[in-house]
């Protein structure tokens, strides 16, 4: 008995919305509106006229928003530049908020006085990460899986071939 299937022009599989063209607009969009939602839900707390501490609102942000906004990163991460900055618009003004800052300070100065990185840079240190937790694994099947992806050619579909991939383990 065969079906024909229909064709979708976008498919949302794990919370990622897959389109034809993987430009991932339409996931910058609801992962957007899902951002916005969590922070109108917890902005008494982290707003300019919150009573937390400095540190304590950006530890609910990086453990409440952040993970909205990186959810599925490494893989919408090879989306097109505009995309990429949308995302970390969205963080600039969540973390000009937290700090009241006027809008005459830069970014960068927000940035390095809370002590959290650009989303891109985050983005980049995921997988590293991820992998590092794996180098002096006890099983050999996990420990394959480290040198498949640190051995960037060797292999027919190594997993840092993009730019902006960082090497794996320290040079």
């Amino acid at each position: 008995m065969e079906e024909d299937l229909t064709w979708e022009n976008q498919v949302k599989y794990l919370g990622l919305i897959l389109d034809t063209k993987l430009s991932f607009r339409k996931q910058d969009k609801c992962n957007s509106e899902t951002f916005w939602n969590k922070v109108h839900m917890i902005l008494p707390l982290i707003g300019r006229h919150s009573l937390l501490s400095l540190n304590n609102k950006v530890l609910l942000f990086k453990q409440t928003l952040r993970p909205i906004l990186t959810y599925c990163a490494p893989i919408w991460c090879i989306a097109a530049k505009t995309h990429r900055r949308k995302i970390q618009i969205l963080q600039n003004k969540i973390l000009r908020i937290m700090t009241n800052a006027h809008w005459f300070v830069r970014k960068d100065v927000i940035h390095k006085d809370l002590k959290i990185e650009m989303i891109e840079y985050h983005v980049k240190n995921i997988p590293r990460k991820f992998f590092s937790q794996f180098q002096d694994h006890k099983n050999p099947l996990i420990n394959g899986q480290v040198e498949y992806a640190y051995r960037n050619g060797q292999y027919p579909y190594p997993y840092s071939t993009t730019k902006w991939s960082l090497p794996l383990k320290p040079l």
